[in-house]
């Protein structure tokens, strides 16, 4: 035992309904505790030499990094993984434009008023040549977006047998709104290293097509649906992952539409809520606040014993991959965007893949803008360890505002009670509620 070793402001001690707990951020531990040990630990305070305890529970909290020398070093040592991880060379991670068409006209999309474009031979030959330029590179991930990707589909075939010919580690998935998903499209997802698809839908059949309907007016939600049954049935190893977008006029149909999607597609589906934020800057009205969406999540879990979206941080500063130094989003004309949502801005291109650098402002500005790794407010948050700090986007915007730039998660709202579900979803489901997650970088 360690004289100098204190009790972590890192760890967050609690009881509900005769059960002790103590969770830990520094290495995302949740342990079960009996009541002499949480009595003994409740005693102590951050900062607090910790050498009055038994053995055997001065190594639990020595393990779970409840014990530690100094709070601020392990900051720096976050900090330290956080950096490393981000100017890793080894993986190369391109979100991939082959069109900014779309045959929708959603209302609320942050590209509704930019004209489409396709990608050509010559930029998609440019693509290759910038993947080559990047040496070290060992992993290449793709996410394939737009507009609608599937209306370039043979650009997508195209250019992914020009990535599998460089011969490195290679992932890709889709962004659809899967309304062209046809069988023959399902068919070749396996071929060219489709592993997971996403595809949204605006909650049941009359939400939906209030929303999320064709340039022309009509209904999508009924196709869209047939597609992801032929989508099931053409490419059963590709993770289908179907996201419903809350707010206050569909929250109340998400349990029905959930059961009625699970039902159909026989549990062969990942279906999750999501709650849209107003990058269009239109003033929409029936985005759901964060205390909402607590609240909604809450909700279906206390109905139905669900949990969609995860109560616990699972994961261990896992950032945006705008942060990166190797992250690129990348246009139909090869040009170089610093956030999805700014895909067919033609202000906020910053460059192009033939190495022209138009924008430098614009670039460094998502690299190091309201980082969260070095505000003092979020140093000082328990959630610290295993937050990221939320949307740079949002992050950014709002502190080009003027105003407090941290995007908090939900869980920073009601810690105790994030945490107590998780364990109730764990000892309902029969499942070990003592756990830790540590990264495999972690030391």
């Amino acid at each position: 035992m360690g004289a100098s070793e204190i009790f972590s402001r890192f760890n967050l001690i609690f009881e509900r309904e005769g059960i002790y707990l103590i969770y830990n951020s520094l290495s995302n531990s949740f342990v079960e505790l009996d009541k002499e040990s949480y009595d003994l630990i409740r005693k102590l305070r951050p900062g607090d030499i910790a050498d009055s305890l038994p053995d055997s529970l001065y190594e639990i909290l020595k393990r779970i990094k409840g014990i530690v020398t100094d709070d601020s070093h392990e900051i720096d040592k976050i900090r330290y993984i956080s950096l490393k991880n981000r100017y890793n060379t080894d993986r190369l991670i391109l979100t991939l434009n082959p069109t900014t068409s779309c045959n929708f006209a959603c209302p609320y999309c942050f590209e509704y008023s930019h004209h489409g474009k396709t990608m050509t031979d010559e930029v998609e030959n440019k693509i290759i040549d910038f993947i080559k330029s990047q040496s070290g590179v060992k992993e290449l991930n793709v996410t394939w977006f737009g507009g609608e990707p599937l209306l370039a589909f043979n650009r997508i075939e195209s250019l992914t047998s020009k990535l599998l010919a460089l011969d490195l580690n290679y992932t890709a998935g889709i962004i659809t709104n899967g309304y062209l998903m046809t069988k023959e499209i399902a068919c070749n997802l396996d071929r060219l290293k489709i592993s997971r698809v996403q595809i949204t839908l605006d909650g049941p059949e009359d939400s939906h097509n209030r929303r999320r309907f064709l340039k022309n007016g009509g209904s999508t939600f009924k196709k869209i649906i047939n597609s992801i049954d032929t989508l099931i049935k053409c490419a059963p190893t590709v993770k289908v992952l179907i996201r419903v977008n809350i707010d206050e006029e569909n929250a109340d149909a998400f349990l029905p539409l959930y059961d009625n999607l699970m039902e159909r597609f026989e549990g062969k589906v990942s279906i999750y809520p999501a709650f849209t934020g107003d990058s269009t800057d239109k003033g929409t009205t029936c985005l759901f606040n964060k205390q909402q969406q607590q609240s909604f999540m809450f909700d279906i879990f206390q109905k139905r014993g669900l949990n969609l979206v995860g109560f616990y941080p699972t994961m261990f500063r896992s950032e945006c991959a705008v942060r990166g130094q190797r992250s690129y989003i990348i246009g139909p004309e090869g040009e170089l965007y610093s956030c999805w949502n700014n895909v067919g801005n033609p202000d906020k291109i910053y460059g192009f893949v033939d190495g022209k650098l138009t924008n430098e402002h614009e670039l460094l500005k998502f690299k190091v803008t309201a980082d969260a790794l070095e505000n003092a407010e979020c140093q000082k948050c328990l959630l610290y360890p295993v937050c990221s700090g939320g949307c740079p986007y949002e992050r950014i915007k709002r502190y080009e505002n003027g105003e407090n730039p941290n995007d908090c998660p939900l869980i920073k709202l009601d810690i105790e009670g994030f945490l107590w579900n998780h364990y109730l979803y764990k000892t309902k489901n029969n499942k070990n509620v003592s756990e830790t997650d540590w990264p495999s970088d972690f030391f």
